[in-house]
Parts: structure tokens; C-alpha cells; sequence
């Protein structure tokens, strides 16, 4: 890691050693609630898309930074049991090892397809075997089973194989620990218990120290050759060797150089310190950087390469702020973004890939029990840094913040000063470094100030009377040269020309001052406000305070100034005030608009104008461009910021130190500026109401169809970069529904509920803290189908049936006039045909009646006596044709009543016994009018034929309903007739009218035995 990285430095009272690397690690548990199943984690693996997939003692899970997912799979039933391994297979299946119950198997993370991978040994496998997978670089997997050899899994047939692929000697293929692939020389490394093997790919030899013929030096070293559990070969071509020599009854670690001839002890310095109890070295792994982590049982080193030695991690079972806590360290894994994850038995943990350069320096001061408070920070001009606490004095480090000595106190105090007076040169607050001779000024507690010479190593001391013996808070120097003091009693004193004379006295404690560049001073006090000096006159120029009126600061203790611009000056008093001292405007920044806290401590600007802020919830940066605030914490690397409240510094090469009380944290702001653009946005779950459903197989799909009762959906969404995570910021849309882009909440979720049906696209895309956008958007489309009444079928099918329904209508209305037109015709045929004969014939009557009046009165009664049989005729056929076509007639009832009314009459008329009989069920019976017309006129008919010819003495009528069919018999019981010499009009127009009724008629008669007519016609 390069030295621009982050660096953290922390102060304890506990451990001797002068400086020790360390992390700020992250733990992740079951307590934390976002699902994880077990904190017993084995393994670890990132897949292409940025998620972390977890191997638990409860099963395989999924990580996007947010939640934990746990999948039920299909096919296969996939135990919730320890997953020991996450290997990547084929395609985007993972490989997994289930340790404890000894099964394998293929999980597709796209389709949750499980699949069992069965075992072929050519002999029996011990129940107490120990199972380990290996994939090379072709992409074979392979499974070494300890006291059995080694299986390969065989694609086609989809198990592992015992086919003695590597060809390993007799004895030792049972006793095969792990493989590790040279891809540069073609050669696959096999440990075990009796020495290392190579397989040469090319040639299929098998090499080791009883077969050797390449003479490569690593078989050739005896001393490694016994109980080998691991070799791993870096980026710098060295070996690394853990190995179990019966005679040590412990695992050590070897490192050979890229000769593989010599040992490299420096490489592993360090590599011993750690518990005195056992451990057990088990992996080797090389992050993407080159850096180098040992884990195993008990232990975990990390290779510091600035120190070019390993340090140890210990467990601590506190878990402290920085900590880890663990018996064993299964994994160790740097994920994209380089941050390193590691799986223990205590949980999971992940560290920022910018801790860990220069990290922890422990006793600075001998402070074995109280705490110390670093009270102001100073670069000399040699790249030392010196450091003043209280009680503790001077404190000094190299440039690789070692502890190293300084000759301040070398020169002791004048004798005549009193036992307390010379105590105070070890209570120390300022630091101030004049540039004209390169002199370091020390401000201490009562009124006593020291003037060091790093180069002679002298020190004078001064106690100024304008001081009155009040401590001295701030030192700062000017442009011309000049060195200002600020107090503890409120005054401010300025030093020239080795004289000292009061500028100032505000009668309150003076806590920073600041020359603008302008060359205006600025002094922030406590509860009196923040003044503005002429430092040429001492006259005050501006003063603001928390009073009145609409310029007015947070709060009136002022603990620290910088300048953002020309013309704006920032204090640190409760919030952030920003002040434009050309209009005298003051504008806050407070925690409702995103400062982690309304207790703002110290400042510092950078070179690119960001402002750092420590607040009492830590580490913030302020960017002036966008008005927008960053935290920054442990997820960073970041940890006790919120304790540097005392003191800050930039330094030559553009660091930023904050110290306080016990911790001093120090970065180069490049550490947290990216200028790459964040990962695309990765849509990491989908749920349709409350259920989830799997986003990847969906997303397989040109777009994701749901039903219309299917309407309700919450799109989850990351950037999957789990240091940015938390400094990203997401813009998203669904067209169809937003018109504009919508800033997301920290859930990075969505929910959109009662949508339309319809096409829509979801939209997302995120912005790191630089303004700098992900690559590409990206794009989830959707469709939710209409209703069944709302698609196309349905309409169409809806428009043919109105159309349909519309002509029927129509077709009716035509009929219906033409019926009425039929009717009419009818109407005005039968009016022609009946009245206007009979009409003729009445008025020929009427004519020869009228000549015959006086010359034959005899013809002309007859004359006119048929006149009244016609005209009587003509009123009955009027009267039928009226009661036809009135539409209250249209009743079955009406039309019965009608002929029993019209067949009593004729009939009783006649002296005829009349036996008429129906049935009530007829009466439901409908005929339209013609069919009414001619049913009557048939039974009419054939009632008068009965009257007139029968000469009967009885007449039956029956109308009976039989078999959805009507039957109306007319039978007298006269003199009867020959059916078949029958001539008449009379029986003509019957037969006609059954015809038009779709009826039939039949006529039986026989001379002497009467007549019966019967009708048949349809009915519904």
C-alpha cells in the first residue's frame, strides 16, 4: 500500500512497543439484524455482479451490503448445514462443500437450482475422511480426500471420478492437503504429508524429491519436505511453505526466494510473535496489492509492507472499537474494491483497504493509567512531528511516526525559578515554528514559554510579565514574522523584535487564532464570540456573537477557524458558521442539514478546498461545490475521531492530523477522493407485495411480465461497492409514472403501489461524493398486463358482440317494419279483396234494387235482403280483421275466449250443442298477429261449415296443447260429406292459412258419421 493511503494512529496505555500496524476491523454478527445466519463463517466469496456470498454453520447465504438473503433451492434439497467452501464453476453456478455431512453440489444463484454432485471412489472412503476442493486454472475441480487420494469432477457425468489424473506416488496420494496452480510454468503444486509434488501439465509427469529429474530446488530442500499443508507462490515469484515438522509439533511457516534455493527469514520477521498456546498456520493468501495475510487456528498475520514483516492480530475477546475477536480464522478475502473480508467462528469482519500502512503507535507517552490529551500537533522542518499533552511535555516522532527523542528539555530551566514554575514546562498546550530561523516556540501552563533551537538543541525560557502567569492556548506567526500568543486570561500578545506587547484583552479564554489572507486576525473565544482584528493596529473590526438579529453565530464559544475563501471564514462554535466578513452575513450549517452533529470541534482545509470537521460523532468532510456533508467512520478506517478534539495540522506532503485525548488520527484526503466512477447499480432484490422473488432469473428476460392483480412492487437497488456504499448517492425513475429523476432515501428502495397497467421502466443510477456518475443506468423493464376486459381480445371480441347486437337490433327494426309493411299489404289486400267485392256487389244490389222498386217489389226484397246478408258479412270480416291486429289481443287466453264467444253464437243459434274444452297451459302460448288471424279464421271456418252443412246436433271443439305443438279439432256429428269430391273456397283458404302457420290440416269425414277437422301447428 502506498504511503498516501490512510493513516491511522491510535494512543493506548497498555502495550510497550513503540509503533505496531493495525486495522479497524468491521464485525458483522447474528445480533446485528440483517439476517446473517450463524457467526460461525467458513467462507467467503464476491462473484462478478459485487455480491458476497457467506458460507454459515446454517447454510449459504447472500450479502449486498444491507441484508443477508437466505435461499431455498429447487431441484436438489440443499441441507441448511456448514458450508465450508464457495468455489465459482461453471457459467455463473457456484461450487459448494458441505462439510460436516460430507456432500457437494452445483447451486445456480440465477435459477436457486441445486444440484447434488455424487462421489465415484474405486474404494471405500472413511467415514473420518477430510474433504477439500481445488479448482485450477482450466477450470477442473478437484477433491482431495484425505486417506483415500484425489477425484476430479467429471463434467459429462456429472460426479467426481477416482481416474489418478496427477499420477501421485503410491504412498503419499493419500495424504494430499491442498494444491496451489503455477499458470506461468504450466504446473500444478501438490502438498502432503510426505513432501511436495509438481505436476507438469504438459508432459502429465509427476515430480517430487524421489523423482526430480527438472532438479527444481524447492523438491530438492529437505527441510520443507515433511507434513507440507500448504505452498503458495506471489506475485514476487517467492515461495511461501506451511508445514508440519514432526520434531517442532507445530505448523511453521517458511518463505524461499524466487530462486526457491534461499530462506527469506526478513520476509518472515514477525511471523512468531503471537499466543504462546498452540496454533495452526492453515492458509496463505495475496491480496490484488501484494499484501500478504497468514490464517489458521488462533492466529492471523498480515505482511506490513512498509516494515517488511508480519504482524500479528490478536483476538481480542472484548472486541474493542478496532478489534477482532476469533479462535479461527477460516478465510481471508479482498473483495473489488479491495477491502479485506474475513471469515471467523466469532463472525464475519471487513476492513477498509486503506487501513493498515501506518497504523497504530502504542505508548507514546508513559502514561501506564491516566489518559493523555495531545494538545497541539507540529511538522518540523525535517519531517518530524512533535507533540505537547499535558504533564507529559514535548513528545517527538520520526517520519515513520516512530517514537524518537528531542533535546527540548536538554537545557534545564533558570535555577531561581520555583519547583511549580518548572513543572510547567512539562504542562504544554502550543506549538508554533518560526520560519526566519527555524525555532520552535512551546506555550506551557503559568504564564512560562520555551523557545527550542533544533539545531543547537538549546531552549530558552521566558515567563513575560504581559502574560500575568496565565497559560498560553494559541501560537500562530504572521506574514512579516511577528508570533501572536492567545490565553487562558484573554489576551492576545504579539512578539517582535524580541519585545513582547499586549494587543488585546477580552477577559475571556482565547482559543484560536487565525490570520486570514488578507492579513486580518480572527479570535475565537469562549461564550464572548468571534472578533476581527487590524493586526497591524490591534483596532477591532468586526465582532459576532449569538445575540440578536439575523447574523447571528450558534453558539458564542469558538473552538476553532479556517478560511474556506476569500471572502468566507468558517468557525467552529456549536455548528458551522459561515461568515462573509465582507458583508458580515452568517450563515449556519447545522445537524438538520446532514452535520453529523451540533458540537463541531476542530477544522482543516485541504488542497483541493474541502473542509475536514471533527464533531463529537466523529470525522466529516464539507465540500463547498454542492453544499454537501460526507462522514466518514469505521466502515472507513476511521475510529475514534470523535476524541481528536484538541489539536489539528496539514502537513508539507498534504496529511491531516487530528489529536486528543489518547488517539491522533492522521490521512492524506487523497485516501478518501474517487476519482473512478462507482459500479453500475445492481438491482438486488424484487418483491411483489410482502414476497420476494428472484430478481436474476426475472432479469434473464427481455422484461418482467406480471398479472394485473400483481401491481404492487419494491425495487431494492446497490451500488455493490461495500466501502462507497455508504458516501454514494441514488437518482432513480420509473418511466411511465416519474417524470423527473428522485433522489433515494438510505433504504435504496422503492415501492410503487396500484400501478396502471401498462410498459414501464425502472431507471437507477448512482453519484460519488466527486459528482461522478456510474457508468451506465441501468434498466429494469416491466409489463403489467391489462385486465382479461382490458386486452385486445376481449375488446375485439366486446366489438364484434356490439356490432353484432347492433345489427341484430337493426334487423329486428327491419323486420318489424316490415312486418308492419307485410301487415299493412295484408290489411289492405283483405280490405281489398273482402269489403271492396262485397261493397261492389252491395251497391249492384242496391242499383237493381232501386229499378226494381216499383215494378217488381218482390225482386227487389230479395235485392235488398242480400244487400243485408253482405253488408252483415263485410261488418264480421271488419270486426276480424280490427280484433287481429289489436296488440291486447295477442294473449292465447284472448284468442280461446274469442271462439268460444264466436262459436256459442253461431252454433246456440242453430239449435247445435256446443262442447268446447282447452287447457289453462295454452294461455302461455304466443302467436304474432297474422298466425292469431289465421288460426281464427281456419276454426271459424270450419265452425260455419259445421253450422250450415252438417245438419248436426253436436259440435266438439277441443285446443290441446301435445308435444310443444297446438291441436284445434272442430267435430260435429251430421250427415258428413265426401272428403274427396269436396270443392270450395272454403277449404282452399284453410289449407292456405295451415300453411302459413307451418301447420298441418287434415279434414276426416264419411257420409252419415259426421266431420272433424283437425289443426296441428308449432308453438314455443
Amino acid at each position: 500500500m502506498d504511503r498516501l493511503l490512510l493513516i491511522l494512529l491510535l494512543l493506548f496505555y497498555s502495550i510497550n512497543t513503540d509503533a505496531q500496524r493495525g486495522f479497524a476491523f468491521n464485525r458483522i454478527s447474528t445480533e446485528d439484524g440483517i439476517g446473517l445466519a450463524s457467526n460461525d463463517v467458513h467462507c467467503i466469496y464476491q462473484d462478478k455482479k459485487g455480491f458476497i456470498w457467506v458460507g454459515t454453520a446454517n447454510g449459504l447465504q447472500r450479502f449486498d451490503g444491507s441484508k443477508f438473503i437466505h435461499f431455498s433451492a429447487n431441484g436438489d434439497p440443499m441441507p441448511h448445514t456448514t458450508v465450508t467452501q464457495i468455489i465459482p464453476a461453471d457459467s455463473n453456478r457456484l461450487f459448494l462443500s458441505l462439510g460436516n455431512i460430507h456432500e457437494f453440489g452445483l447451486f445456480d444463484p440465477v435459477s436457486f437450482l441445486y444440484k447434488k454432485i455424487p462421489l465415484q471412489p474405486k474404494k471405500e472412503i472413511s467415514p473420518r475422511a477430510n474433504y477439500s476442493a481445488w479448482k485450477d486454472a482450466s477450470g477442473d475441480i478437484y477433491l482431495s480426500v484425505f486417506k483415500y487420494g484425489v477425484m476430479r469432477y467429471d463434467k459429462k457425468q456429472g460426479a467426481f471420478v477416482d481416474d489418478e489424473h496427477f499420477n501421485l506416488p503410491a504412498s503419499w496420494i493419500s495424504s494430499v492437503r491442498s494444491f496451489f496452480d503455477d499458470t506461468k510454468k504450466n504446473q500444478t503444486w501438490i502438498a502432503t504429508d510426505s513432501g511436495l509434488c509438481i505436476y507438469n501439465k504438459a508432459t502429465r509427469q509427476t515430480w517430487s524429491r524421489i523423482f526430480n529429474p527438472g532438479k527444481n530446488p524447492v523438491l530438492q530442500n529437505e527441510s520443507i519436505q515433511e507434513g507440507v499443508v500448504k505452498l503458495f507462490i506471489d506475485k514476487k515469484g517467492r515461495t511461501w511453505i506451511i508445514n508440519w515438522p514432526k520434531a517442532m509439533h507445530k505448523s511453521q511457516l517458511v518463505c524461499l526466494d524466487s530462486t526457491g534455493t534461499n530462506s527469506n527469514t526478513q520476509d518472515t520477521a514477525g511471523i512468531s510473535e503471537g499466543p504462546a498456546g498452540y496454533i495452526e498456520h492453515k492458509d496463505i493468501f495475496e491480496t490484488k496489492t501484494g499484501g500478504i495475510w497468514i490464517n489458521g487456528g488462533g492466529i492471523l498475520y498480515n505482511y506490513d509492507l512498509e516494515q517488511k514483516r508480519f504482524n500479528y492480530i490478536g483476538s481480542d475477546a472484548d472486541v474493542t472499537q478496532i478489534g477482532i475477536t476469533y479462535e479461527t480464522v477460516y478465510q481471508v478475502m479482498d473483495d473489488k474494491d479491495g477491502s479485506i473480508w474475513i471469515a471467523t467462528n466469532r463472525g464475519l469482519y471487513f476492513t477498509s483497504a486503506v487501513t493498515g500502512t501506518f497504523s497504530v503507535i502504542n505508548i507514546l507517552f508513559d502514561n501506564k493509567k491516566n489518559p493523555t490529551e495531545i494538545t497541539d500537533i507540529l511538522e518540523l522542518d525535517n519531517g518530524d512531528y512533535w507533540l505537547t499533552s499535558w504533564s507529559y511535555g514535548v513528545k517527538s516522532l520520526d517520519k515513520y511516526l516512530r517514537k524518537i527523542d528531542n533535546s527540548i528539555y536538554n537545557t534545564p530551566p533558570p535555577k531561581s525559578w520555583t519547583s511549580e514554575q518548572k513543572g510547567n514546562i512539562k504542562l504544554t498546550w502550543a506549538l508554533c515554528q518560526q520560519k526566519k530561523d527555524g525555532k520552535v516556540w512551546v506555550g506551557c501552563n503559568g504564564g512560562v514559554l520555551m523557545l527550542h533551537d533544533p539545531k543547537q538543541q538549546t531552549t530558552q525560557y521566558f515567563m513575560p510579565p504581559e502574560f500575568m502567569g496565565s497559560t498560553t492556548r494559541y501560537i500562530t506567526e504572521d506574514a512579516m514574522g511577528a508570533v501572536w500568543f492567545g490565553t487562558q486570561g484573554g489576551k492576545i500578545i504579539k512578539y517582535e523584535k524580541e519585545k513582547f506587547s499586549e494587543v488585546q484583552h477580552f477577559n475571556t479564554v482565547v482559543h484560536k487564532l487565525f490570520f486570514d489572507s488578507r492579513g486580518m486576525l480572527w479570535v475565537a473565544t469562549y461564550e464572548s464570540g468571534l472578533y476581527a482584528l487590524d493586526a497591524s493596529t490591534g483596532k477591532m473590526l468586526q465582532h459576532f456573537t449569538a445575540g440578536e438579529g439575523p447574523n447571528k453565530l450558534f453558539t458564542n464559544s469558538g473552538s476553532d477557524i479556517e478560511q474556506l475563501n476569500d471572502s468566507i471564514i468558517v468557525l467552529a462554535a456549536g455548528s458551522l458558521n459561515f461568515i462573509n466578513k465582507y458583508t458580515g452575513t452568517v450563515r449556519l450549517l447545522t445537524y438538520e442539514e446532514g452535520l453529523p452533529s451540533n458540537s463541531v470541534l476542530r477544522l482543516r482545509t485541504d488542497g483541493n478546498g474541502y473542509l475536514w470537521i471533527i464533531t463529537s460523532n466523529g470525522l466529516c468532510r464539507y465540500n463547498p461545490s454542492n453544499n454537501r456533508i460526507t462522514s466518514y467512520g469505521r466502515r472507513d478506517g476511521i475510529v475514534l475521531a470523535e476524541k481528536t478534539n484538541m489539536a489539528d495540522f496539514q502537513c508539507r506532503e498534504g496529511y491531516l492530523i487530528f489529536g486528543g485525548s489518547n488517539a491522533m488520527i492522521m490521512f492524506h484526503p487523497s485516501a478518501f477522493s474517487n476519482t473512478k466512477p462507482p459500479p453500475d447499480v445492481t438491482i438486488t432484490d424484487f418483491k411483489i407485495f410482502n414476497q420476494y422473488y428472484p430478481v436474476d432469473s426475472m432479469m434473464m428476460q427481455d422484461k418482467i411480465k406480471l398479472k394485473n392483480d400483481q401491481n404492487s412492487v419494491s425495487i431494492y437497488f446497490a451500488s455493490l461497492s461495500f466501502m462507497q456504499r455508504d458516501k454514494l448517492t441514488y437518482y432513480y425513475k420509473m418511466e411511465g409514472l416519474d417524470e423527473d429523476w428522485i433522489k433515494a432515501d438510505k433504504s435504496m428502495s422503492v415501492n410503487y403501489s396500484q400501478m396502471p397497467a401498462g410498459n414501464y421502466v425502472f431507471k437507477v443510477y448512482c453519484e460519488n461524493l466527486e459528482g461522478i456518475r456510474s457508468p451506465n443506468v441501468t434498466q429494469l423493464h416491466i409489463y403489467i398486463k391489462p385486465p382479461f376486459w382490458r386486452t385486445w381480445w376481449f375488446l375485439s371480441v366486446s366489438l364484434f358482440v356490439i356490432a353484432l347486437i347492433i345489427y341484430v337490433v337493426h334487423r329486428l327494426r327491419v323486420n318489424k317494419l316490415l312486418a308492419v309493411e307485410k301487415l299493412r299489404n295484408h290489411v289492405a289486400r283483405d280490405l281489398h279483396d273482402d269489403m271492396g267485392s262485397t261493397l261492389s256487389t252491395i251497391n249492384i244490389l242496391s242499383s237493381m234494387a232501386k229499378s226494381k222498386m216499383n215494378s217488381d217489389s218482390i225482386k227487389a226484397g230479395e235485392y235488398i235482403s242480400k244487400i243485408t246478408d253482405n253488408s252483415q258479412r263485410m261488418m264480421e270480416a271488419m270486426d276480424d280483421i280490427v280484433w287481429s291486429i289489436k296488440p291486447s289481443n295477442d294473449s292465447m287466453q284472448k284468442i280461446i275466449a274469442r271462439m268460444r264467444e264466436f262459436a256459442t253464437n253461431v252454433l246456440e243459434a242453430k239449435d247445435i250443442e256446443l262442447d268446447f274444452s282447452t287447457d289453462e297451459s295454452l294461455y302461455d302460448v304466443k302467436l304474432n298477429m297474422q298466425a292469431r288471424r289465421d288460426l281464427f279464421l281456419i276454426f271459424k271456418e270450419a265452425v260455419n261449415n259445421a253450422a250450415k252443412y252438417s245438419k248436426a246436433s253436436k259440435v266438439e271443439i277441443k285446443i290441446l296443447p301435445e308435444n310443444k305443438k297446438l291441436v284445434l279439432s272442430v267435430k260435429d256429428n251430421g250427415i258428413g260429406f265426401d272428403v274427396n269430391n269436396a270443392d270450395g273456397n272454403g277449404l282452399c283458404n284453410m289449407q292456405k292459412r295451415a300453411d302459413n302457420l307451418l301447420g298441418k290440416i287434415s279434414i276426416r269425414s264419411y257420409e252419415g258419421e259426421g266431420a272433424e277437422v283437425k289443426l296441428v301447428i308449432p308453438v314455443s
